[in-house]
């Protein structure tokens, strides 16, 4: 097997799904039996720690835009100019 990058983003995305779903099964379970569920345990590192969790939604957020909104491509996408037509305003004809 030949280590691709493309293959090793794919499979940590596939493990990342994988985890929310056991997550989210977990959660299911504690709610139904009456034990104390996943939401209870983040509720209170957030009141005791408020800055990292601020800082944690921030790398989130930032992360999950950097893949969500890569850069343009395709058929909509504008086509690409050099600094020089930029910089003369040849680009905007």
């Amino acid at each position: 097997m030949r280590i691709i990058r493309a293959n090793v983003f794919s499979l940590l995305v596939t493990a990342l799904v994988g985890a929310i779903f056991f997550l989210l099964v977990f959660e299911t379970w504690a709610l139904f039996t009456g034990n104390k569920p996943i939401t209870d345990y983040f509720r209170d590192a957030v009141r005791a720690f408020p800055g990292w969790a601020f800082a944690a939604a921030i790398v989130v957020g930032i992360a999950l835009g950097h893949f969500l909104w890569g850069p343009a491509t395709g058929l909509l996408a504008p086509a690409p100019h050099t600094i020089r037509e930029l910089i003369d305003g040849r680009a905007a004809n």
